[in-house]
Formats: C-alpha cells, sequence, structure tokens
C-alpha cells in the first residue's frame, strides 16, 4: 500500500511539474525560445555601439563648433558640452537601474523613454542659438535617455547571459562596444556637418538614433522563469550592504574607470581640434581620431572573436590583459609627446594608442565583475559612474591645458594619467592575491542569476519550445 502510495504522488508531481513548464512556455512564447536571447543580444550591442559611436565622433562637432564660435566659446567649454551628456548618463545608471528594478523591470517601458529622450535632445539641440544652450538640450535631454538605455541594455543582457552562461564574457564584451561604431561615425558625422551644416547634422543623426533605440521595445522582453528580486530591490542601497573589507577594491577600480574616461575622451574630443589647426577640411582633420577609434575599435573586434570561439579562455585573465596594454600605452603617449611633429609617427602611435586603450573599454563589463568581485548587475553601473566622473573632469585635464599651451604637453599629461591608471590596476590585483577575494554575496539579495531549480525548469521550458 505504501509503496504504491509513493509511486501514485510522484506521478502526481511529475504532472504537476509538466504542467508548470506548459504553463511557462504558453505564457511566455517565442521568448523561451534560445534564439530569442541572442536577438535580445543582437539589439542590445546595436544599441551600445550607436550610443558609444556618438560619444567617441562627437569631438568632430566640437572642432566645427571652435571654428564657428570661436570668439565666444572655448575648447574646454565644447568639451564639457561632449562629455556632460555622456558623463550624465553614466553617473546615473545606479539610480535608473533601481527604478526599472522597483518597477518590476518594465524593459520595454524604459528603453522607450530613453528612446524618446535621445530623439528630443538630437530636435531640440538643432534648435539653439549659439552652443551654451546645448548643455540644457543636449547634456540634460540625452543624458536622461542614455540612462535608461544603457541601464536596460545591462540588465536585461546579464539575465539572459548570467554568470553561469558559456557565452557570458562574450554577451558582456558585445555590449561593451560603443568603439566598433568610431570607424563609422567619425567620418559619417564630418561628411553629414560639412553637406548640411551641424545643425541639420543633428536632425539627420535625431532620426537614425530613435530608429536603432525603438529596437529595444520590441525585443527587450523580461527573461521567461526569472522572478523579481527579493529586499527592496535597489542597487543604490546594495552599496551599504558590502563587505567592507572589499572597499578598496572598489575605490581602485573607481580611480581606474576615471583615468580610462578622462583620457579616452580627452582624445577622441581633441585629436580633431589638434589636426584642424593646421587642415582646412573637416573631414581630413578627423583622421588622427579616426585612427585612433581603428585602433580602439580593432580590440573590440579582437575580443569578441575570441570569446565567442574559445568562450572562457579569458575567464579570470582580463587583470592581466588591461595592465599589459595600460603600460605600453603610457609609453607610447610619452614618444608621442616627443615626436608630436612627426605626422607619419603620429598616425602609427594614434592606432597604437587606441589599439591599447580598447581593452579597458572593450572588457569594461567582464573586468568589472572580476577587479571588484560583484555580480555584474551591480558592477556594470558602478563601473559607469566611474567613467560618468572621468567625462565630467575631463575637459579640465586636457582640453583646457591645450588650449591654453596650444597642445604643448597634450600627450604626457596624458602618459602621467595612465600611469595612474596602471598602479590602481597593480595595487588592486596584488591586494586581491593577498587576501583571495571570490565573488560577493551581498546579504538580502537574489543574485541575478538563477537557483538550480529555476535554471532547470527554465530549461526544460526552453527545451520543450524547441521541440
Amino acid at each position: 500500500m505504501s509503496t504504491e502510495s509513493e509511486q501514485e504522488k510522484k506521478q502526481a508531481e511529475a504532472e504537476e511539474s509538466k504542467g508548470e513548464r506548459q504553463g511557462l512556455f504558453e505564457s511566455t512564447g517565442v521568448y523561451a525560445r534560445p534564439f530569442w536571447a541572442w536577438l535580445v543580444l543582437a539589439c542590445a550591442a546595436t544599441n551600445v555601439i550607436f550610443l558609444g559611436g556618438k560619444r567617441r565622433a562627437f569631438g568632430v562637432f566640437v572642432a566645427q563648433l571652435h571654428v564657428e564660435f570661436n570668439q565666444t566659446v572655448s575648447l574646454a567649454e565644447l568639451n564639457w558640452i561632449g562629455d556632460s551628456y555622456a558623463a550624465v548618463g553614466y553617473m546615473t545608471t545606479t539610480l535608473s537601474s533601481t527604478v526599472i528594478l522597483m518597477s518590476g523591470r518594465r524593459f520595454r517601458i524604459f528603453q522607450f523613454a530613453g528612446s524618446a529622450f535621445v530623439l528630443l535632445a538630437c530636435i531640440s539641440s538643432a534648435y539653439v542659438p549659439n552652443p551654451h544652450w546645448l548643455f540644457l538640450s543636449h547634456t540634460v535631454f540625452h543624458g536622461i535617455g542614455s540612462s535608461f538605455i544603457l541601464s536596460v541594455v545591462g540588465l536585461i543582457v546579464n539575465e539572459y547571459f548570467d554568470k553561469q552562461h558559456n557565452y557570458h564574457i562574450l554577451a558582456t564584451t558585445l555590449v561593451s562596444g560603443g568603439s566598433i561604431a568610431s570607424i563609422v561615425f567619425v567620418q559619417m558625422y564630418a561628411s553629414l556637418i560639412e553637406a548640411y551644416n551641424w545643425r541639420n547634422a543633428f536632425l539627420v543623426l535625431g532620426a537614425i538614433y530613435f530608429v536603432v533605440n525603438m529596437s529595444g521595445v520590441i525585443f527587450f522582453a523580461k527573461r521567461p522563469g526569472l522572478g523579481d528580486y527579493v529586499s527592496n530591490k535597489s542597487c543604490v542601497t546594495a552599496v551599504a550592504q558590502i563587505d567592507r573589507k572589499r572597499a578598496p577594491y572598489l575605490v581602485l577600480w573607481f580611480i581606474d574607470r576615471i583615468m580610462t574616461s578622462v583620457v579616452t575622451y580627452g582624445m577622441l574630443l581633441n585629436l580633431a581640434d589638434y589636426v584642424r589647426r593646421r587642415e582646412s577640411s573637416l573631414t581630413k582633420a578627423s583622421y588622427l581620431t579616426l585612427l585612433f577609434a581603428s585602433g580602439e575599435a580593432s580590440t573590440y573586434l579582437l575580443g569578441a572573436l575570441i570569446t565567442a570561439f574559445t568562450r572562457d579562455l579569458l575567464h579570470n585573465k582580463l587583470k592581466w590583459i588591461l595592465i599589459g596594454c595600460t603600460a605600453v600605452m603610457a609609453s607610447l603617449l610619452v614618444v608621442w609627446e616627443l615626436f608630436a611633429a612627426d605626422r607619419m609617427l603620429s598616425n602609427f602611435l594614434a592606432f597604437l594608442t587606441g589599439f591599447t586603450m580598447g581593452p579597458s573599454i572593450t572588457f569594461l563589463f567582464p573586468a568589472g565583475e572580476e577587479l571588484t568581485s560583484l555580480p555584474g548587475h551591480y558592477a556594470y553601473p558602478f563601473s559607469l559612474a566611474g567613467m560618468g566622473v572621468g567625462m565630467a573632469i575631463s575637459p579640465a585635464l586636457t582640453a583646457l591645458i591645450a588650449e591654453r599651451n596650444n597642445y604643448r604637453w597634450f600627450f604626457l599629461i596624458q602618459a602621467f594619467m595612465m600611469y595612474i591608471k596602471l598602479a590602481a590596476l597593480i595595487i588592486n590585483v596584488v591586494l586581491q592575491r593577498c587576501c583571495g577575494v571570490e565573488q560577493s554575496e551581498i546579504d538580502g539579495y537574489r543574485s541575478i542569476e538563477l537557483d538550480s531549480e529555476e535554471k532547470r525548469k527554465a530549461d526544460e521550458a526552453a527545451e520543450e519550445a524547441v521541440h
């Protein structure tokens, strides 16, 4: 009797489990299919590439505005216009992520809001009476839009490609790929401005960005089988719950992100103006910017290929890549300062410095996890916040000095900041190896990764969807 009773109980449990899985599939439909995760990733990467491409190509606008408004707007002010919208977007991603989580992860609503703000920024910027108004039209509106879109991208990619996923590093690398767009965007921006003027260029870009960003409204559905977070779901208050012993790693990584941002955008926003002083054509004046951006983009392509074919080859090795590339770039910048008059060598150094800076941008997401020991949905906005601070102070450390000294010592100052970055990385790695840091577990929060039972149910539902 007892044996038959146990068999009936097991059969009932099996039927109940099967019913739950069928119900999951019926309620999620196509979102449960494995290919949907790759569509989400492709859409997320495209959004980041376009947003990142604009940040890197905005130096073309800076060069043109500096020529038209040379008597009323300084180079430092134009740099702040170019940096500030991205700084606002980066520094508020933690807050935006918190709002999105507290809303129940309504990714599509926030993606639409971000798309609308970016469109508003481009349209209003086309009609400003002078560049000073861009601090309102471009900095505020585009900053809010970027914050929403970047937060949505970071959260949804970490849902579909969590830490246990075989292609986690590939996915997080692809959504750090703003550099790849620079190859096209730098010349495209220059051509648009020369053909239609900078005001109409803003209108054209607004239409393009709205179409690209709105694609996320179609594809950014929540991952099936993944429930909401427990506790208050806040990324902001999570910082208070991190073990204080880990604070030095967070501080050192934050310093690294600041220096990375200062140098990257200091180069991208000023190289076109640096060449424009002796070159009348805006398209020709952007060649150093293009070479630097191409070097940075090539590491993105290389990193994507390596992680696609080897999956986890770079797991826990990114810190060594960052240290080596940072040391080489600092030395190259010193050489550039000494031989800046040599045009051929400057072209070569522009590409090489971009190439050695590339890993610090390309691997921002996975390297942040590795060097802070935080889960991705905390490490990503924390890393972006550091980049945002760097953007905010970059004009004072780059454009202001370049304008006052006619670009004398410009590359040497960038080298000095890279050495600060190198020191922060080395100290971080030494401390982690001495203390044996492991992935942190934040009390009161459930990690974005599914527990074993939920993961099993989600995987079984996906398999049934295929069959």
